[in-house]
């Protein structure tokens, strides 16, 4: 619901430019007069399309002036946020999330964090929280309906920060997803509860039986996002791949399938809708300076083709 309309020039000052422009307009307008004079004295009729010239020259100006002057829109839409339903975006910061198909080709993470603002996205008014796990899963944000500030902490999410409890070839543990629904991350109050977990699936032995009965048992939906491919390796600075990493594509497809779990669009499906309340306004400008722009273009078109005959473009200026 739009609770508020109003226009504005983000660049008010460039009204100036309207000034600069009479004095071309005041040139031609003494020059048609000048003319118009002459006409006159011999008895002539003033062409009609001088006119029009001098009107289309003027409005092209006019209409450049205000496109320069960049006319918006603002509007402040009422923002709700779901009082029955949030969720958890778990992004994996294990070390393999540092692996990339090349040593320019983005790592793991970045792609993950892609993929955690475009999950938040679709959720609509759900509270979304950030959440990172290697071998335990710690919250970073707890559910909310910002999403500048969800947006800010996956953002700052870096490599092993923080890092794992153990120290072992592969830090990642599903099991540790439990925590989800053992550990407080989501208010008594809040019955539809979901999280997405971010990972490329590498991980140690777990039993997808007892971590899918405890988040059900918790009433948390669960979906998966997958990130990487079987062909990515961690590479130093000086662009060699680490040997202490090797990747096990099937190890983290037989780990990915095992952990089910949802996709986003689905887990959305699967939130419905519920009771939400205002939580303020979110304010969002549109730009209307394309129009005058684009009339401009029309204006200094039709100058151009005004003394073509039949309607052709043989005698545009820049024709040879």
């Amino acid at each position: 619901m739009i609770v508020a309309v109003s226009f504005a020039f983000l660049t008010p000052r460039a009204a100036v430019l309207i000034v600069l422009a009479l004095i071309p307009l005041g040139a031609i307008v003494v020059a048609e007069r000048r003319v118009a004079r002459v006409r006159s004295a011999l008895g002539l009729d003033a062409p009609a399309q001088h006119r029009r010239r001098t009107a289309l020259v003027g409005a092209a100006v006019l209409a450049m002036v205000l496109a320069a002057m960049q006319p918006v829109v603002k509007t402040e839409q009422a923002a709700h946020a779901r009082t029955d339903a949030q969720a958890f975006v778990v992004i994996d910061t294990s070390r393999s999330m540092a692996a990339a198909a090349s040593p320019s080709a983005p790592k793991r993470l970045a792609r993950a964090k892609r993929a955690a603002l475009d999950a938040a996205a679709s959720l609509g008014d759900v509270p979304v929280g950030v959440a990172t796990f290697t071998d335990r899963v710690l919250p970073i944000l707890f559910p909310t309906a910002n999403r500048a500030a969800f947006d800010s902490a996956v953002e700052a999410l870096t490599i092993e920060d923080p890092p794992p409890r153990d120290v072992n070839t592969v830090a990642t543990s599903f099991g540790a997803l439990a925590a989800l629904g053992t550990q407080g991350f989501f208010p008594s109050r809040v019955h539809k509860r979901a999280a997405i977990v971010v990972t490329d699936g590498e991980s140690r032995p777990f039993d997808p039986g007892t971590l899918t009965s405890t988040l059900s048992g918790h009433g948390i939906r669960l979906a998966v996002v997958p990130v990487g491919t079987g062909g990515d390796r961690v590479f130093r600075p000086d662009g060699k791949p680490e040997a202490a990493y090797r990747p096990d594509p099937k190890a983290a497809a037989q780990s990915l399938a095992r952990l089910g779990g949802l996709t986003p669009a689905r887990l959305r499906q699967a939130l419905g809708s519920g009771p939400s309340h205002v939580i303020g306004v979110e304010p969002r400008t549109r730009s209307l300076a394309p129009i005058p722009a684009l009339l401009a273009l029309l204006a200094v078109v039709v100058l151009l083709g005004r003394d073509l005959p039949g309607g052709t473009w043989n005698r545009i200026p820049w024709r040879t």
